[in-house]
């Protein structure tokens, strides 16, 4: 059941404090993962049944937001299949929006670099619409494109059941820039949940740090990649 903690009603950024969503995941079988190497298959398997274990936090604010894992059980037995879960619920890394783009640092990036790259678009809204808990919410259709530099290209598809009278453009692991909060998000066989919204947090983030931080895009992130593990097998 999602849990809403409201101090004000009137539900928007002009309040004191900021928003915080958290989020559940869910990570579900595909027959195409069925007949995969069955070590690969055991690790998926494994970051099926400890998926629930996971939580997110999506903290909005007047300028923008900040989108985090946030460990359950840090350090404990249960965090090395914990991080299996992460790998296979595609989550990008720490993501930042701020004005019109997203920014986020994902892993070979380094600490002072970070990948910039427009706000997702090309949604396409539905006048489909479902109850989440208490919330009236529309779905909006999108694709996942993922190049695996292999000269293999996938589309996967992604729902969005987004909230109008929550009027955040936000929502988790990247996606967003829709007429509502997202309180659900599914990219192929993973979905991303609200369990609770904090209408009135104190949880807070900088965003300064991107006046010093380089950026590249995506496109030049798959290149560093692709270079350095040209150097590693020479």
């Amino acid at each position: 059941m999602l849990f809403v903690t409201i101090f004000f009603l009137n539900i928007s950024l002009a309040q004191k404090r900021n928003i915080n969503i958290q989020y559940s995941v869910q990570i579900y079988d595909e027959e195409i993962m069925k007949n995969i190497d069955p070590e690969f298959r055991r690790m998926f398997v494994s970051a099926i049944s400890t998926a629930h274990l996971l939580s997110y936090n999506l903290i909005i604010t007047k300028k923008g937001s900040k989108f985090y894992e946030q460990s359950a059980l840090p350090n404990s037995d249960a965090d090395i299949f914990m991080k299996s879960s992460t790998i296979f619920s595609g989550y990008m890394g720490i993501t930042y929006q701020y004005l019109d783009n997203l920014y986020f640092d994902k892993k070979n990036t380094g600490n002072d670099l970070m990948v910039k790259e427009p706000l997702k678009s090309n949604w396409k809204l539905h006048d489909e619409t479902k109850m989440i808990d208490n919330y009236l919410c529309y779905k909006a259709t999108n694709v996942n494109v993922v190049d695996n530099r292999s000269g293999k290209i996938f589309n996967h598809p992604v729902i969005a059941w987004y909230c109008p009278k929550l009027p955040f453009n936000y929502g988790p692991n990247g996606y967003s820039n829709l007429p509502g909060l997202i309180l659900e998000l599914q990219v192929r066989n993973v979905v991303f949940g609200a369990k609770k919204i904090d209408l009135n947090s104190e949880l807070d983030f900088d965003f300064s740090f991107l006046e010093r931080v380089k950026t590249i895009s995506r496109g030049e992130l798959d290149k560093k990649i692709d270079d350095e593990m040209q150097l590693l097998k020479r």
